[in-house]
């Protein structure tokens, strides 16, 4: 057996050749027994050409993934998921050698500073990684145990923007940029979306626009009157890249090949300086971009009483995601207690009538 614990290491690493290839890593295991029995089945997946895969590295795995995810509207937050997932763990990496301690290690560094949430949808970030590179036929040893690694996020009715802070909110609001936020507000579409939507899929004189929503599918969204003249004032940009959005912002301070004063495409890095400050300026605390679909969500149930109706506007692909508003629905239900218990109802009158 072939194998040994370096000094100061927790784990067990082995290291063999067959045919004149190397096959080395750590067993993940902390006793020699189990390193040994690990071990074996690698010897054993060697000596099997059937089941032979060919190795490939956290970066190359990176790579292989942005292929599938670079058209999605959420690439930005992807890219920037893989990034620091490579640079976490070690571009060099070969998945198969990477332990579910390594990666409860990395789950421990991002946590700092960061909500439970957030590293949670950097996990499933990477657990697509891996899943997509086994689908591909590479090798990744032993799939990682991902629902050990998700953090635990308590449950409560998604963050409602009150009447009241709207209005400080947006007089807080930078200018340019007040419209792209009123749109995210009014429409309820997801960030992606809105920052993505650009002028030839829109069409104003049948008030629709086409987007591309979580998960890559291609829909037709209604728009009502408000969105339409929010859409059909904003200013074309003269950037190249700027000028097919619908949304841009007016760059405060010049930056490499950025000037002052010119309108560039709306992203959600250009867009968190602006939302942040608005939000120190108006008190409005514990409160994301994305808590505006989420507003959104609340007062359309408020409004209609209908969960399919919510579920049908924000396009979640599941019932059981759209329940989370249904905390408005306590309302409906309070009043129908209320009026149970009115002084006019026949249980009430039948009683007074006893008493006399």
């Amino acid at each position: 057996m072939t194998v040994y614990k370096p000094a100061g290491k927790p784990h067990f690493l082995f290291d063999f050749q067959f045919r004149g290839r190397r096959y080395h890593g750590s067993t993940g295991c902390t006793s020699k027994r189990k390193a040994e029995e690990f071990e074996r089945r690698e010897r054993h997946r060697a000596a099997l050409p059937e089941v032979q895969r060919p190795p490939i590295t956290l970066d190359q795995a990176g790579g292989l993934y942005q292929e599938h995810a670079e058209h999605l509207p959420s690439w930005p937050t992807i890219r920037y998921m893989i990034a620091a997932l490579v640079e976490g763990l070690g571009r060099t990496r070969l998945l198969s050698e990477i332990t579910q301690r390594d990666l409860q290690l990395y789950v421990a560094k991002r946590r700092d500073g960061r909500a439970n949430a957030s590293v949670n949808r950097e996990m499933e970030n990477a657990r697509s990684i891996w899943r997509h590179a086994q689908a591909t036929k590479y090798d990744i040893g032993e799939m990682p145990d991902w629902g050990k690694l998700f953090l635990k996020v308590p449950r409560q009715p998604p963050r409602e923007l009150a009447i009241a802070e709207e209005a400080k909110l947006f007089l807080a609001l930078r200018t340019d940029v007040t419209d792209a936020v009123d749109f995210l507000l009014k429409s309820g579409w997801r960030k992606g979306e809105v920052l993505g939507l650009r002028w030839k899929d829109v069409n104003i004189p049948r008030r629709q626009a086409v987007t591309q929503i979580k998960g890559g599918d291609i829909v037709t969204r209604p728009l009502t009157s408000t969105l339409v003249e929010i859409i059909a004032r904003q200013p074309h940009a003269e950037d190249e890249e700027a000028k097919e959005y619908v949304f841009t912002y007016v760059c405060q301070k010049s930056r490499g090949d950025r000037r002052a004063g010119q309108r560039y495409r709306l992203t959600a890095t250009a867009l968190r300086k602006p939302f942040e400050q608005a939000k120190a300026d108006s008190g409005v605390d514990n409160f994301r971009v994305h808590d505006l679909r989420h507003t959104r969500g609340t007062r359309i149930v408020r409004a209609t009483g209908s969960l399919a109706a919510a579920k049908e506007a924000l396009k979640h692909r599941r019932i059981e995601t759209t329940l989370r508003y249904a905390h408005v629905l306590d309302d409906d239900v309070r009043n129908a207690l209320d009026a149970s218990e009115s002084r006019h109802s026949p249980d009430q009158i039948k009683k007074r009538k006893r008493k006399a």
